[in-house]
């Protein structure tokens, strides 16, 4: 495998020649930074605290990925002479707080409230993984490889990065006790 160069940037879609694709690109690349973005400040909201501190560590390591991923996206934006904005974001926020805010209405109820988890994690990986999709086939529709590559090599999310996902996944997945029982 190629050796990866922070801040190393394809050809950027306005070579395109459509303003229209260009601002899909972006607009995409934002709604994985504004995903990211609530990650990290939701989940400092919670670590060390008593109701999570099963978790704690998890948590702490996930923060930690998660921030790695947002310098990444910035270095990306840096390239692209672009600054991220959550200007259409508004629908993706309230989703996410939604979720999150649920969490926080299981506090008594540990199963709850690690399912309330998954789920707000999930929401975040599909949001990064329906974003990467889009923007590998505007890639492949205009025959930019680099492009794809790029996208498979520096933003391709998953849940290795997401160490709490995994944690509590575990957690309830183990041989002698099935895994959640609804």
């Amino acid at each position: 495998m190629k050796k990866k160069t922070p801040g190393t940037v394809p050809p950027y879609p306005a070579q395109w020649a459509s303003d229209n694709l260009t601002t899909f690109f972006t607009e995409h690349l934002n709604r994985i930074y504004c995903a990211n973005a609530h990650l990290v400040e939701r989940l400092l909201e919670i670590a060390g605290t008593t109701n999570f501190k099963d978790l704690n560590n998890p948590i702490k390591d996930t923060i930690d990925e998660t921030e790695k991923h947002i310098a990444l996206m910035d270095s990306i934006y840096a390239a692209l002479q672009k600054h991220y904005s959550f200007d259409k974001c508004n629908n993706l926020i309230n989703l996410l707080e939604d979720e999150f805010t649920a969490i926080h209405q299981q506090d008594d109820d540990e199963l709850l409230r690690d399912i309330r988890l998954l789920s707000y994690l999930q929401n975040i990986e599909n949001v990064e993984k329906n974003s990467i999709q889009l923007l590998k086939l505007m890639a492949s529709e205009r025959n930019n490889k680099p492009i794809a590559i790029f996208l498979d090599e520096y933003l391709n999310p998953s849940k290795d990065r997401l160490t709490l996902y995994n944690f509590i996944i575990d957690k309830y997945d183990n041989d002698q006790r099935p895994a959640i029982n609804l």
